[in-house]
């Protein structure tokens, strides 16, 4: 399997994809704005690691392409742009933020063709007493017959951090599976309670919470190591 690796040394604005292909994002000091063109029948594993940037990334998919993205950064205030342009193409996204600083997250769906499916999961962790938003927007357009769009949104605030959803989703065809949910708050009192009266401190039990919540993505061995050592300095 051929690996691409994006980083603060990178600078094209537009890739092509014609096979298989692992893309490696790893940025800490220079925002990122690049298109990325996915031919017919291929798949796309996306491993996303960035800190402290803005990226601004948009994959067009043609058809029978199968996308993965699985994200976690800090303090990210990227925009990311998926088109399904041609039939048969499927998406799911996996968007984990650890928030410090204001910062609004933005993720758009385009289905423009009939057959696409799409599945969001967006989750954040606010650490501090800051804003944080995810602005989430799934768009069926009329000619998308049979498509499937899933959204899940869910913040946990640490402290009284200010945070806000906008699950946006704009349908235009009845031939469609849709749904959108959205969470705002704090682990649950319940799960803490019984964690602690097993013998878990209310640090681990968080720690354990936490980890639960981010690593919600089908990583590698080596790729669940580099996220655990970016949860664990929370």
């Amino acid at each position: 399997m051929d690996k691409l690796v994006i980083d603060n040394e990178f600078n094209l604005d537009q890739i092509l994809i014609d096979k298989d292909m692992e893309l490696f994002i790893k940025n800490d000091s220079k925002d990122i704005e690049c298109t990325i063109e996915c031919v017919d029948n291929i798949w796309v594993k996306v491993f996303d690691i960035s800190k402290n940037v803005k990226n601004k990334i948009t994959y067009n998919l043609e058809s029978n392409v199968n996308l993965i993205v699985n994200k976690l950064s800090v303090n990210s205030s990227d925009e990311l742009t998926v088109n399904i342009n041609k039939e048969q193409s499927k998406v799911k996204v996996n968007s984990n933020i650890i928030n410090y600083t204001d910062n609004i997250y933005k993720e758009t769906i385009n289905h423009n063709a009939k057959d696409g499916i799409s599945k969001i999961i967006n989750h954040a962790i606010n650490v501090e007493n800051n804003k944080f938003k995810f602005e989430v927007n799934g768009v069926i357009k009329k000619d998308s017959t049979n498509s499937t769009f899933k959204q899940d949104n869910k913040i946990i605030n640490l402290k009284e951090g200010d945070s806000s959803i906008l699950p946006n989703l704009i349908v235009d065809n009845n031939d469609i599976d849709a749904s959108h949910g959205a969470y705002i708050g704090t682990f649950d009192e319940e799960i803490m309670f019984y964690m602690n009266s097993r013998g878990i401190s209310e640090k681990d039990a968080n720690g354990l919470l936490i980890k639960s919540l981010l690593l919600n993505m089908d990583l590698s061995k080596q790729e669940e190591e580099m996220c655990i050592n970016i949860i664990d300095n929370i």
